[in-house]
């Protein structure tokens, strides 16, 4: 317990009371936890909001209408918390900005936005490590994120000869032998494998040479 998540140890107690076989070579990889404060999205936030928007809608087969054509006029009709994106007259804008961050309309899209205070990153065994803040939000998305659930498949395709490929690498790169292996995650800065060595289950990080 000294070593262990409470929440992990619980985990774990469920598993070997249950009757359901446990595949350990299948257990999940690290996760993060991230605790925060969820407020709605202010008006000067509305320009990064409207940027994903548009992305994601260039990206949908299946577009929804943002403009409707109204005689010779073209009205926007893309509300974010109440308030249109665009320029408005002076008048308009003579409004509180307070007010502006308070007002929510039933109308449009409700956007929120997680004010984070808090992460960490949780190993497969529980243990916790803090993350900071900047170096997460500076983060870019690894550029093969979305290939890697195929690249495991096609990997693991390859069946036993696959397998002998990893055990070797482990022997080779590591100094352990291994009597299974098995790939569960893969980025563009290498991968991790799932090793077991007599009794134990370990998982290890093997990195390119060059990205």
């Amino acid at each position: 317990m000294h070593s262990s998540h409470p929440m992990y140890f619980a985990s774990k107690l469920t598993e070997v009371a249950s009757d359901d076989p446990i595949d350990w070579m299948e257990q999940p990889s690290d996760g993060l936890a991230i605790q925060g404060l969820l407020r709605p999205a202010f008006i000067e936030e509305h320009s990064e909001i409207q940027k994903h928007i548009s992305t994601n809608q260039s990206r949908s087969s299946d577009k929804h209408q943002v403009e409707k054509v109204v005689g010779d006029k073209v009205e926007d009709v893309s509300i974010i918390n109440g308030h249109r994106n665009g320029l408005g007259s002076s008048e308009d804008n003579s409004t509180s900005e307070e007010s502006e961050k308070n007002e929510i309309s039933m109308n449009g899209s409700l956007f929120y936005k997680l004010q984070m205070s808090k992460i960490q990153l949780i190993t497969a065994h529980g243990h916790q490590t803090d993350v900071e803040l900047e170096d997460f939000k500076q983060a870019q998305p690894d550029a093969i994120a979305h290939s890697a659930a195929k690249i495991i498949s096609r990997l693991k395709a390859g069946g036993e000869k696959t397998v002998q490929a990893l055990k070797s690498l482990c022997w080779r790169c590591k100094g352990i032998p291994v009597e299974e292996a098995a790939i569960i995650s893969v980025d563009s800065l290498g991968f991790n494998l799932r090793v077991c060595c007599g009794t134990q289950i370990q998982t290890l990080r093997f990195t390119y040479n060059a990205r």
